[in-house]
């Protein structure tokens, strides 16, 4: 159960981070935003990687946040693998 305050700080910054991600729909990259402008406490409410393949998951609040970043912006966040935000970003 997460605190209202708590979640009220956690909507302001992905609004926060909506304003500069522009028409982003990649779940990590709003993440990672949104964590760094998250104080520690409130980092653990989301899903970390899996240890042995790195990749990303969706715990139910982080799939919450993501229909209220739909409602907010009209975008859908995409949970992409790995290898499909290397290809996407150019990473090696």
């Amino acid at each position: 159960m997460i605190d209202t305050s708590d979640l009220d700080l956690i909507l302001e910054k992905i609004g926060f981070v909506s304003e500069y991600t522009g028409d982003c729909d990649d779940w990590v990259t709003v993440k990672k935003q949104t964590l760094l402008n998250l104080p520690p406490r409130l980092r653990k409410k989301f899903s970390t990687r899996d240890p042995k393949t790195k990749e990303q998951w969706l715990n139910d609040f982080e799939k919450e946040l993501i229909i209220y970043y739909r409602e907010l912006t009209g975008i859908d966040l995409i949970l992409r693998t790995l290898d499909e935000r290397r290809e996407l970003f150019d990473v090696l």
